[in-house]
């Protein structure tokens, strides 16, 4: 909100509660609110003065002012959420309507392909991933002797040494 706006917004604000404001009024409003649109700030103390019988300050133009973008985003949101619901509707009608000359030849290919290779059928970057995970499945560690029994393992006695004569 520029500087003439948010003398427009004060101008409002007089008509209905009568306060007197200046240059001055003008830019402490303005160094407060400068960060806002205009219509927002405007509707923010149309609702204000709707709903409330409070005087009208900074704070209560910048609490409306977010509380009308918020709803402004959730009604964006929740359009482009109905579009998207409606679209994978169109999307999922047009995959699964098949008409009767369609469902018969699938039926059909299926029959005649039998049983099959299922990587016959496959991309060729499937079949790789496939076979890199069988891949990077670890190995079982052949060392491993499970957790120790009660008390721990026992330490072997050391083997009596001959001394040099």
């Amino acid at each position: 909100m520029n500087r003439t706006e948010t003398a427009e917004l004060l101008a409002f604000v007089a008509r209905i509660d009568n306060r007197r404001h200046d240059d001055a009024t003008v830019l402490a409003w303005w160094e407060i609110l400068n960060d806002l649109p205009a219509a927002d700030c405007h509707e923010a103390a149309q609702r204000h003065f709707a709903t409330s019988d409070a005087y009208l300050m900074p704070v209560h133009i910048r609490r409306g002012a977010d509380e009308v973008a918020r709803e402004r985003i959730r009604a964006i949101n929740a359009s482009a959420h109905a579009r998207a619901i409606e679209a994978e509707h169109a999307q999922r009608q047009h995959t699964e309507d098949r008409s009767d000359d369609v469902a018969q030849l699938v039926a059909d290919l299926r029959r005649r392909l039998g049983d099959y290779d299922r990587n016959v059928l496959r991309r060729a970057e499937w079949v790789r991933e496939d076979r890199l995970r069988q891949r990077a499945e670890p190995e079982p560690n052949p060392h491993y002797v499970g957790p120790p029994p009660p008390g721990g393992h026992p330490v072997p006695e050391p083997e009596p040494t001959q001394e040099p004569r």
